[in-house]
């Protein structure tokens, strides 16, 4: 019969930093996305595109956040469970359950990256459906045009963010099994340098997988019809915007967080970690930059294809930022057991937390609530988003609506939202794991 202690352990362990973090990225991408889809000649900002344009570019490219969150709070609670798993007989087995879990959650959300890539994900419209370089959803779509259009053929090989999470929950497990499978966790043990190490290869391993697979990828693209599905296994390896390389390293560096926080390991010594990934990354990706040219904003058209070493320094750059600012959340927010100091917990905290406990709801239905808005605008001022301005604003009006929406759904434990059915999952799996074990 399982033991109190392992059922306790399959909770997740609440960081708040990690809340936080999902919070600035799903709410830095509602205003980032409705202030660039939804200005009306987008292609002639982009033909001379000014420092502000250039600021959205980069920051769009923080979907990354996710895959550090999802793998933190991921090995978290699998170390946590680890470590209540009992031998039998001396002989120690991987609980197979936890990878049961992660192959589960792994394909709910790639089928919601799907329901995300092709059916509901926000994207920009333009005049005609019959325009080649649209590459709207189909219920966006449907509410601008009046009938489903089509599906551009980019779009089935996109790397979503929601891909990028389940490969992360998926490759981080099977990572965990991989080191743990002979034997059980020990304090002090080499885990963590295996990690830096496997990051440090996935992340070195994508310019050439990029440079080598990547032109196939466009070849069968541009083939269509049957060679499209044949590019899609690759696509997610290497194409825009978050593949498994480099994001899988995104992934790694988040478990050595998750990590060390299960294990209650001296807050100084992962701020020591982090500062010094995240130095040797700053720099390694402004060298890569300054060599391929500098950050650059294109459309969508244009970004397809960058430069192998481009794409790598961007995700070295902003890993590293990553680094520097877990540390620094981690300080304020959640200092650890050793330090005296009181856990930073400022009024203006509750939004962002709200905002990244409801991120996976947030990021499926803020394109179509977006849409819904900008019909109404339409309606009542044609023409209303021609200068940045108003889309500005816009984008600001979508952020408070979802704020409002989130403070009304709190009040009701956020019944019914995608966080609040997976947890339901989640729980009538482990009572019905808890009655198997106790048959036994």
């Amino acid at each position: 019969m399982a033991s109190s202690r392992e059922s306790a352990s399959t909770e997740p362990l609440r960081v708040v930093t990690f809340d936080i973090l999902r919070g600035i990225a799903i709410a830095a991408m509602v205003f980032l996305h409705n202030g660039a889809f939804h200005l009306a000649d987008v292609g002639a900002v982009l033909a001379d595109p000014p420092p502000w344009l250039i600021l959205f570019g980069f920051l769009l490219l923080w979907a990354g956040l996710f895959g550090v969150v999802s793998g933190a709070a991921n090995a978290a609670t699998t170390m946590r469970r680890l470590d209540n798993v009992k031998t039998t007989g001396g002989a120690w087995t991987y609980p197979p359950a936890l990878v049961r879990g992660a192959v589960q959650t792994f394909l709910i959300v790639f089928v919601l990256h799907w329901v995300w890539t092709i059916g509901v994900g926000n994207s920009a419209v333009t005049a005609s459906p019959d325009d080649p370089t649209l590459r709207v959803t189909m219920m966006p779509g449907l509410m601008f045009y009046g009938f489903v259009p089509r599906v551009h053929p980019e779009s089935w090989v996109f790397a979503s963010a929601l891909w990028m999470i389940g490969a992360n929950v998926l490759l981080v497990s099977l990572t965990l099994r991989g080191y743990y499978r002979h034997h059980p966790p020990r304090a002090g043990d080499n885990l963590i340098p295996f990690l830096m190490a496997t990051a440090a290869a996935v992340l070195v391993a994508t310019p050439f997988l990029r440079a080598l697979l990547f032109p196939t990828v466009v070849a069968l693209v541009r083939d269509g019809g049957a060679s499209i599905a044949a590019a899609v296994p690759l696509a997610l390896l290497v194409n825009d915007p978050n593949p498994v390389f480099p994001f899988f390293a995104y992934g790694l560096l988040g478990a050595i967080v998750g990590v060390s926080l299960a294990r209650n390991e001296p807050r100084r010594t992962l701020y020591r970690r982090m500062l010094g990934a995240g130095l040797v990354l700053v720099l390694a990706g402004a060298a890569g930059l300054v060599v391929s040219g500098g950050v650059v904003v294109a459309d969508r058209e244009g970004i397809w294809g960058q430069a192998p070493l481009y794409f790598s320094a961007l995700a070295w750059l902003l890993l590293g930022i990553f680094c520097w600012l877990i540390a620094g959340l981690l300080a304020a927010f959640d200092p650890g057991p050793e330090s005296a100091r009181t856990p930073w917990r400022p009024a203006w905290l509750r939004p962002l937390v709200r905002f990244g406990r409801l991120s996976l709801t947030v990021f499926l239905l803020e394109g179509i609530l977006a849409m819904a808005l900008r019909l109404g605008l339409d309606a009542l001022a044609p023409g209303w988003n021609a200068t940045l301005a108003p889309v500005l604003a816009f984008a600001a009006a979508n952020l408070l609506l979802w704020h409002m929406i989130l403070v009304a759904w709190e009040r009701v434990g956020f019944v019914g939202s995608m966080e609040w059915a997976l947890a339901r999952i989640r729980r009538n799996e482990d009572r019905a794991r808890a009655l198997n074990e106790g048959s036994r």
